[in-house]
């Protein structure tokens, strides 16, 4: 059982790595579009599939608490389920056609490779002319192919849906530690 132990670590920190090395320019993007949304007094939105909706909540939870300094709360969004029709599957997309704006950003957790409550959030946020932050794994070409020249995929590189969701919980927090110092501390 120790080697299995293990095993699941090194992975974990297998992933850790190689994140650490593809994601910095895309985080630093990410960065700026979610300060410069925040500081225009525009709404960050964000939801996920399966095992990625706690983190999208955990993200604008952050948001709206704040993570090391006190301070008013930020304008954010957790898109979720209709609990009148929680097989609904547009149930994302039309919170966001009734509340999203033009220079909103819709931040995404996708861990699965397909999402259809993900993707169609995502069409309606182009319809919005919103911008989006997509937070994927290796497989995630049919969320990736809905975004645009202004918006951003970060992937993870994982095929592995806990690895996927691990690195996310680690970027929702880092995200929200960025945009705090860049909005506080002027870093």
């Amino acid at each position: 059982m120790q080697d299995t132990i293990r095993t699941f670590f090194n992975e974990s920190i297998q992933v850790q790595v190689a994140a650490a090395d593809s994601l910095v320019k895309p985080l630093e993007r990410a960065v700026q579009l979610l300060t410069s949304s925040l500081l225009d007094g525009r709404r960050i939105f964000s939801c996920g599939d399966g095992n990625s909706t706690f983190v999208a909540q955990h993200f604008t939870d952050l948001l709206i608490h704040g993570t090391h300094l006190e301070r008013p709360p930020f304008p954010a969004v957790t898109l979720g389920m209709n609990s009148t029709q929680p097989v609904q599957v547009d149930c994302l997309a039309r919170q966001l056609s009734a509340l999203g704006s033009q220079g909103d950003i819709l931040l995404a957790f996708v861990s699965q490779h397909q999402s259809e409550r993900v993707h169609q959030a995502m069409e309606a946020a182009l319809s919005r002319e919103m911008t989006i932050i997509a937070v994927t794994g290796d497989e995630a070409a049919e969320i990736t192919s809905l975004l645009g020249p202004n918006d951003l995929e970060m992937r993870i590189p994982s095929t592995n849906t806990t690895r996927i969701v691990e690195q996310q919980l680690f970027l929702s927090q880092l995200l929200c530690d960025l945009i705090e110092q860049q909005i506080f501390h002027g870093v």
